[in-house]
């Protein structure tokens, strides 16, 4: 598991606010470097992600999913796992030469 990350205010520290605020603008990461040391990587943070939220169901729906019971009852099904498994058996891809 990932280790979670410190918080720093910068609240007092304008020029690096300013580098901040252009990172953000831009999307694009910079190295921060004294002499010819790099000593840190100032990226972005992702936005937060959007939670999908939940379509409430409707009368058709349920009546779409009851409907759908009993629609592979007619279906060998011992046939149809036997079709897969020989259906992978067979390679269409042309042989790899070294």
């Amino acid at each position: 598991m990932a280790e979670e990350l410190v918080p720093i205010d910068i609240g007092d520290m304008p020029e690096l606010i300013r580098l901040v605020e252009e990172v953000r603008r831009t999307a694009k990461p910079r190295i921060l470097r004294r002499d010819s040391e790099d000593m840190a990587i100032l990226m972005p943070a992702k936005p937060p992600s959007r939670r999908r939220t939940k379509r409430t169901k409707t009368k058709e729906d349920y009546e779409a999913f009851l409907s759908s019971a009993g629609s592979w009852k007619d279906v060998d099904t011992d046939k149809l796992i036997a079709d897969i498994y020989a259906d992978r058996r067979i390679s269409d891809r042309p042989p790899v030469e070294i």
